[in-house]
Parts: C-alpha cells; structure tokens; sequence
C-alpha cells in the first residue's frame, strides 16, 4: 500500500509549521516525538496520519481515559481539514493498541 499524502496532527503554537519540533496534540509541550495513528482512504488516495506526543503523554497510552481522549482530538483536528467523510472513510489501524513511534524522512502536510 502506498501512501499518497503524509499529514501531521499537533496543536497550534507559535513554531513554524514546516519545522520537526511541534507542540504535543495532547499538552502542548514542543517534541519531535511522532506516532502513527492510522490510514485513511478516500478517491484513491491513501492518507497517513502520524500524531505529536511528548514523552510525558506516551506514559498515559496504557490509560483508556487519555487514549479515548487523544482519539477525540485526533478526530477534531481530521474533520477541520474537511477532506474525508467519516462515511467515505478507509479506516486501516496501525495497531489497535496505541500509536507508534516512528522515523521519517517523508516530506508531509502540516496543520
């Protein structure tokens, strides 16, 4: 499966938005910690998400209150970039559990 377009969720702060440290989606602490969240698809385009967390808010992913509540943000911030339909949706998960850290040295789309 290729990926066609690579988007970043992270809240908003004053750093560029084409830079490798962000602020955590979760507390807002700058990191360059990014984790995978899932795979969506829709026209024929395969859509990756990955997820600023800090270490602080990695430690909480055991925690079924913190992971229901970083879903929720996940899926705020996805409905305001209005380019999937939650009934349209390709939903792969890359691991039911939690996200996953990962390494890349993809260009992606920052928001």
């Amino acid at each position: 499966m290729s990926v066609d377009k690579n988007i970043e969720l992270y809240q908003t702060s004053g750093l560029p938005k084409n830079g490798w440290i962000q602020a955590c989606l979760s507390c807002a602490t700058k990191t360059a910690r990014l984790y995978d969240y899932k795979h969506m698809g829709k026209n024929k385009i395969i859509y990756d998400f990955k997820v600023y967390l800090c270490p602080d808010c990695t430690r909480h992913l055991s925690d079924q209150t913190f992971v229901i509540f970083l879903h929720d943000k996940c899926k705020k911030k996805i409905n305001k970039l209005k380019i999937l339909n939650i009934y349209d949706e390709l939903y792969i998960p890359v691991r039911s559990s939690s996200p996953q850290l990962i390494e890349s040295n993809l260009v992606t789309i920052s928001i």
